[in-house]
């Protein structure tokens, strides 16, 4: 059998594109070392901001808590006293009687 020579041979030397063409697309796909730092910007400010955002709500978080336990405390500590005032502190005799009388005269009122 006999090969049959291709009627047109391909040459190495045949070009392709343009001259100019493989400048140009170096030179898009360059970066700089400061466009590729440039880059990571945008998601590090996200990041930051979003770090910002959830300290400052967990601060102000922990402070309505406090304010509310403080509250708390301040109407428990108010409660005491009108309790104190009302049957006495029971460090005396006297005090004790007192409030023992005025706890005989809040259950005849229920009745």
């Amino acid at each position: 059998m006999s090969r049959q020579q291709p009627s047109r041979l391909l040459s190495t030397s045949a070009r392709v594109h343009p001259p100019y063409l493989p400048y140009l697309t170096t030179a898009s796909t360059r970066t700089s070392p400061v466009a590729k730092n440039i880059k990571w910007l945008p998601p590090l400010a996200g990041v930051i901001a979003a770090g910002y955002a959830v300290v400052s709500y967990r601060g102000a978080q922990i402070e309505r808590q406090l304010a509310a336990a403080e509250q708390a405390d301040l109407e428990r500590r108010r409660n005491n006293m009108a309790l104190a005032d009302a049957y006495g502190d029971r460090s005396s005799l006297e005090e004790l009687e007192r409030a023992m009388r005025v706890y005989e005269a809040q259950q005849h009122g229920r009745r």
